[in-house]
């Protein structure tokens, strides 16, 4: 598992990258990971180091389906 810190959001401290998952830790629970299935773990890897927002970011792919909530 890779975790990126990210320091420029004030909405998501940490994003890990697994082979099928992603795993995103808001702010306000900084050591609790929330899971979502995802089809390419690199592709949004790569789009979160060079977002502007990736509070913004994670909630489009949330809202497109590219990040699916792990229940």
């Amino acid at each position: 598992m890779q975790v990126l810190e990210i320091t420029n959001s004030s909405a998501i401290v940490k994003i890990s990258f697994t082979e099928t998952q992603v795993g995103v830790a808001y702010t306000y629970n900084p050591e609790q990971f929330y899971l979502f299935d995802c089809d390419n773990p690199d592709e949004v890897k790569e789009k979160v180091q060079s977002a502007d927002s990736v509070g913004k970011l994670i909630s489009t792919l949330k809202k497109n389906g590219k990040l699916k909530i792990v229940l």
